[in-house]
């Protein structure tokens, strides 16, 4: 029997609902289900949700080895063309990976927001790539380490989640490629924009939301700290959090709801 092209279970997937849409971009091996959980919630509240599969990911490692970061901007516009036909309006939401890569596109496309996810924002040390590129000549996949029972919180990540079992040993080269692109891209940024990230994400550098925040071209700009929250925030046990604040966001910034009504929050105060 021939293998499945797509990881089972790891497809991506629509979620039909109102006029705004939100395209939503998992992290590095990763795969769309990562932000399932995410994507029903915004389902459920009214939103039309796309889960898109970044290329070279849900299918083999060794695709991953063979993608590069350019790749991943196209999977972008690729979800862009599908939303775009069915919606008025598009939000990019990504974590992570999917954080750089929704940045970055928002510079190049019209949507009507964007939101980072426990963003990084550092390039990789030469001497790191240098190794990198050695490495990978001769080994081009290195296995992840086992979890414990118990793990701690930054590798909670990696108990039962869709993320592949390995990882090329070339991706801080394609990172690095995608951070370099998004650096030039943030002042370029004309969409809301807002940024979440946790001061105990054990992944990216604390003040990596800090210097996103500032580079942002975006007047309309927010950040949210978070503490206590692993890096894959939408799979966190207080995800609801997270949930509630991307949600408000897409409100705010869609005009008031799914269907583009005026809150009753925008009403006469008291």
């Amino acid at each position: 029997m021939q293998a499945p092209l797509i990881v089972p279970g790891a497809a991506p997937y629509l979620l039909p609902g109102g006029p705004t849409g939100c395209l939503l971009l998992h992290g590095f091996s990763s795969m769309p289900d990562e932000m399932r959980w995410l994507g029903d919630y915004l389902d459920a509240e009214g939103y039309t949700v796309l889960g898109q599969r970044l290329a070279g990911h849900a299918t083999h490692p060794h695709d991953l080895v063979r993608t590069r970061w350019t790749d991943w901007l196209v999977s972008v516009e690729d979800g862009l063309a599908i939303l775009g036909a069915v919606t008025e309006r598009v939000f990019l939401i990504g974590l992570s990976l999917g954080g750089m890569v929704a940045l970055t596109a928002a510079a190049h496309y019209p949507v009507a927001g964007v939101v980072g996810l426990s963003t990084p924002y550092y390039r990789v040390k030469p001497g790191r790539l240098r190794a990198a590129r050695i490495v990978s000549l001769f080994k081009p996949l290195m296995p992840k380490k086992v979890v414990s029972a118990d793990p701690p919180l930054h590798d909670r990540r990696e108990e039962d989640y869709p993320a592949y079992p390995s990882l090329p040993t070339r991706s801080l080269i394609e990172l690095d490629g995608l951070l370099a692109a998004m650096e030039i891209a943030l002042p370029q940024v004309a969409s809301p924009a807002y940024l979440i990230q946790s001061r105990d994400d054990a992944f990216v550098p604390a003040n990596s939301m800090l210097e996103i925040y500032d580079r942002l071209g975006s007047k309309d700009k927010e950040s949210l700290w978070l503490e206590g929250f692993e890096h894959a925030l939408v799979r966190d046990p207080e995800r609801q959090v997270v949930f509630d604040a991307v949600g408000a966001f897409v409100q705010r910034v869609a005009g008031g709801g799914p269907q583009g009504e005026a809150s009753i929050l925008d009403g006469d105060k008291e």
